[in-house]
């Protein structure tokens, strides 16, 4: 079975402070080192447990802002890493050729108490929804793997992360590695031991891929941005936008990935995923 792995660093065991890559003093820097060595343990737990459980093809995509995350001298060979910036899509390789998908260092959706690190893809973003249903970075992944008939069945990270995508598909198999006390607090588990729950997690969902059921969008697909701060003009909308009020703005499309091209107008209409190399 393919696996699609996506990654991000705020729901990593021991990280509870944006990271900053603007700053060059060499207290960020060895922090920065550390927290990639971190997320490359817990990605090689996964990795294990996934192949342990039958997982023979697995696709990792460093998802977290820099797109260069992952300490790759420390990854594990028998996968394949998806990393670097403007992305023809936001999950490219993720279709019907996977058997399921799950995500190492979740962070729950923006606005939600107590959660550390909590955001939705942007500080900017107070909500987003789908279809009336109010979703982070979590659920879009899951509704993008359930437009290709994938189902999202392994989250670790925040405990308020497990229990949102719980919420949104029952019989996801999560690992909290870490509980969030405010936005920039958390109590956590020690790498070693946030590892060890990692590869026994991981190896459990390879037995529910079959079990859980594709998260599904109806069509058409509506989609609310509400944001922080006023950013819209509704005399002068964004392409494809309908503006509600100066914080509020939706799209429709026919379905999810005709809405992810509509809000990032960069992603190319007719990219397709090119074949592995050998």
């Amino acid at each position: 079975m393919k696996f699609y792995l996506m990654t991000d660093l705020e729901g990593v065991a021991g990280v509870y402070q944006w990271e900053s890559r603007d700053d060059t003093s060499l207290e960020n820097h060895e922090r920065r080192m550390r927290q990639r060595r971190w997320l490359a343990e817990e990605v090689n737990a996964a990795i294990a447990g996934l192949t342990a459980g039958g997982a023979d093809d697995i696709i990792v995509n460093d998802g977290h802002g820099a797109g260069y995350t992952i300490d790759l001298d420390m990854a594990a060979p028998c996968a394949r890493y998806i990393h670097g910036r403007e992305r023809p899509f936001w999950l490219p390789y993720l279709d019907e050729t996977c058997g399921a998908t799950g995500i190492v260092g979740a962070h729950a959706k923006a606005c939600t108490p107590g959660a550390c690190l909590c955001h939705t893809m942007s500080s900017a973003i107070r909500d987003w929804s789908f279809n009336g249903v109010s979703v982070g970075e979590m659920g879009l992944q899951a509704f993008i793997a359930g437009h290709f008939g994938v189902p999202f069945v392994f989250c670790t990270g925040d405990r308020f992360a497990c229990r949102e995508i719980e919420e949104l598909v029952p019989g996801c198999v999560t690992v909290a590695v870490k509980c969030g006390l405010s936005r920039f607090s958390s109590v956590t588990w020690p790498p070693a031991h946030a590892c060890d729950l990692i590869r026994r997690g991981a190896e459990k969902a390879m037995q529910q891929a079959g079990r859980i059921a594709p998260l599904k969008l109806d069509s058409p697909v509506l989609f609310r941005e509400v944001r922080r701060q006023p950013s819209f003009d509704p005399e002068n909308p964004p392409p494809h936008s309908r503006v509600i009020d100066c914080r509020t703005r939706e799209i429709e499309g026919k379905d999810i990935i005709d809405v992810m091209h509509k809000i990032y107008t960069r992603f190319p209409l007719d990219w397709q995923a090119p074949v592995w190399p050998d």
